[in-house]
């Protein structure tokens, strides 16, 4: 069986996260006075703002809207089977494209805009959370998947926990809210490729077998 075309699709699972978290983090460098106005509580949505200068954080929102899918379809549902793992990627990946709808800047009031803004961020949350949890079940007997297991599920776990209590309206619980929904992603990316490596040598070592010894 020819994996090659799931294993690209994994690719976008790496892709898309760590573009976001690079973009992301790198805009809050190079805009340090729209940092210290507005502090890490309305980061990363903060750094949409300002006309051309929040051109790369709305594109790396768009970037997870378009990796999502893919890693979703390509990768997700044919590896797992199961919808909550797959289906909830896909859920994220809507709340990704709301994102890109600028939030609502200090003082400016609440827009349409903002509105959608805001509900992408629930989505989000919410689709996150159901993911992880079909991830979970669907590898929860397979040995491989225990990084993810220790690792990955408890990240995703504790940053929508932290994002929800505090109500997204500290800045250090932000981050951690951030960074819990999409450093993990890859982490899944990577474990479906290996698993793909490992079943592809599996069945090479079968198909041709080493000749008995005389």
């Amino acid at each position: 069986m020819d994996t090659s075309g799931v294993r690209r699709a994994a690719l976008a699972g790496v892709v898309g996260p760590l573009g976001f978290l690079l973009v992301a983090f790198g805009e809050a460098l190079a805009r340090p006075k729209v940092l210290g106005a507005q502090g890490w509580r309305s980061w990363p949505s903060d750094m949409a703002l300002g006309g051309a200068a929040g051109l790369p954080q709305i594109g790396a929102f768009l970037l997870l809207a378009i990796c999502y899918p893919v890693f979703a379809l390509g990768a997700l549902r044919p590896e797992t089977g199961n919808r909550a793992a797959w289906g909830g990627f896909l859920g994220v990946a809507a709340g990704d494209l709301m994102l890109a709808f600028r939030t609502d800047g200090p003082g400016t009031g609440v827009s349409w805009h903002g509105e959608v803004h805001l509900a992408g961020v629930i989505l989000v949350t919410a689709a996150t959370a159901v993911a992880a949890a079909g991830v979970t079940a669907a590898t929860w007997r397979r040995l491989p998947w225990r990084p993810w297991r220790r690792l990955g599920a408890p990240a995703v776990a504790l940053g929508v926990a932290v994002g929800a209590l505090a109500g997204f309206d500290q800045g250090w619980a932000k981050v951690v809210y951030v960074i819990g929904v999409t450093a993990p992603v890859p982490l899944v990316a990577v474990l479906v490729r290996r698993d793909l490596v490992r079943r592809d040598l599996a069945g090479s070592a079968a198909a041709d077998p080493a000749p008995a010894r005389r």
